[in-house]
């Protein structure tokens, strides 16, 4: 067990904070990487697209390369479900 550098209470060695006195442990890294951002997902864009194609064109947009291969075939769904939605509105 470790002890807590400010009170020197026991604590668990994954503790994020000392239970005792509460102090956040300097040591402990508190965030984690959750990996790439979701507009650069593919099948985060995929399921945009079919769902909610606005949101899509947004993260085409946040990727900065309209001319990319990728790009292209998620512009050209969203321009698909933008015909569907308004044959269906």
């Amino acid at each position: 067990m470790a002890r807590c550098p400010s009170c020197g209470a026991h604590r668990d060695a994954s503790d994020d904070y000392c239970p005792v006195c509460g102090e956040t442990l300097t040591q402990v890294h508190l965030s984690e990487d959750t990996g790439e951002p979701w507009y650069e997902r593919p099948g985060t864009m995929l399921v945009l697209v079919l769902l909610f194609w606005p949101a899509a064109l947004y993260g085409v947009h946040r990727r900065g390369g309209w001319a990319a291969p990728a790009n292209r075939w998620v512009l050209g769904g969203c321009l698909l479900m933008a015909i569907i939605w308004s044959a269906l509105i």
